[in-house]
Formats: structure tokens, C-alpha cells, sequence
């Protein structure tokens, strides 16, 4: 018996043909029988770094909490309240908040150098974890672009070695033309936002 492609292959074969009411036959079955994603799915591939254009952090934070559930480590930085998220004390979920107060998991947003140690030793301790960084902005803020981009070259580097997954959320409005190109050719894979 022949395999779902082998079937599909000679389907398209008989596409060819002129008959209209063959055409529209094959057609029904390609459709029935080829592989589909669900709507909105978007698979990640180990190794990489991923960004997703938005103005709040609320398809990262879906991503992150799909990512959890599959049993999958994740370092998440954010600049909200850790309190403030769903998966504060799952236990294969590790929170840092940027901010300037002082305290345990919380680093300050201008402190680029303790950011990478803290991702590498996270990537040392979980091969194939997941890093998100939401507070791009508020990094920059505190520093400058050149610095943070620098930061996320060394970051995607570092996930990479270890077969992670590196994904920034950031609204590529909040940054100047030159700027966003410069981001775009260093973190190159977008995740689409469902319409």
C-alpha cells in the first residue's frame, strides 16, 4: 500500500489533466490527506533565536507557558512583577525581573554583564532551555542600543551552542530605522502574530 506522499505525489500527477471535474476531485483529497499546521502554530527549532514584534508581552508570556507545559525548561526576563504571571512558582520556570530595586531573581536593567552570566549559567545547568527576554526597551533605556545588541549577538550565541531557544519580545516601533535593521539582521526570525 502505498504512503500518504506517494499517494498525494500521484493525486498531483492527475492535476494535470484536463478534466475539470477530476481536478476538483484530487484537489479535495490533497486537502484532506496533506499535512496541515494549526492555525497560528509556529515550531521553533533548537539552536535559534526568535523574535515576535508586539507591544506588550502577552504572545511571549503563551509561548512561554506552551513551552513549560511541554516539561521544558525556561529562564524568563521581564521587566513586570514576577507576582504578576501565571507561572511564578512552576517548578521548570526560573523568573527574572528587571528592575533597580534590589532582592533575589532581580536584576537591574542596566546591568548587561550579570544578564549574560545569568543566561549562560542557566544554559549551562539546561542544555535545550528556552530564554525569553521581554524589557528590550527598558534595557536600552538604561544603556544604549549598540550595548543590548551586543548582549543579544553574545545571548543567541550562547542558546545556540547549548541547542536552545533564545525568544526576545519587543516592539520594533520603540526603535529608530537604523536601529531596527540592525536587530532584524542579528535575531533574522520573526514568530507571525495571529490575524
Amino acid at each position: 500500500m502505498p504512503s500518504v506522499e506517494e499517494l498525494i505525489r500521484e493525486l498531483r500527477v492527475a492535476l494535470k489533466k484536463d478534466d475539470a471535474g477530476l481536478r476538483k476531485e484530487v484537489e479535495r483529497i490533497v486537502r484532506k490527506y496533506a499535512k496541515k499546521k494549526k492555525k497560528g502554530s509556529f515550531e521553533m527549532k533548537a539552536g535559534q533565536a526568535y523574535y515576535i514584534n508586539e507591544k506588550n508581552s502577552k504572545y511571549a508570556i503563551k509561548i512561554f507557558q506552551q513551552i513549560l507545559e511541554r516539561g521544558l525548561k525556561g529562564l524568563y526576563i521581564t521587566r513586570m512583577n514576577p507576582q504578576s504571571l501565571e507561572f511564578v512558582n512552576q517548578e521548570n520556570a526560573k523568573i527574572i525581573w528587571l528592575t533597580s530595586i534590589k532582592g533575589k531573581d532581580r536584576i537591574s536593567p542596566g546591568d548587561l554583564t550579570k544578564l549574560h552570566a545569568t543566561v549562560v549559567e542557566f544554559m549551562n545547568e539546561n542544555e535545550k532551555g528556552v530564554v525569553v527576554l521581554d524589557g528590550i526597551e527598558t534595557m536600552i533605556t538604561n544603556t544604549d542600543f549598540i550595548k543590548v545588541l551586543h548582549l543579544l549577538q553574545k545571548l543567541r550565541d550562547v542558546v545556540s551552542e547549548k541547542h536552545g531557544v533564545l525568544l526576545i519580545s519587543i516592539d520594533l516601533d520603540t526603535l529608530n530605522p537604523q536601529d531596527k535593521a540592525h536587530f532584524q539582521k542579528e535575531i533574522m526570525n520573526e514568530i507571525p502574530l495571529k490575524s
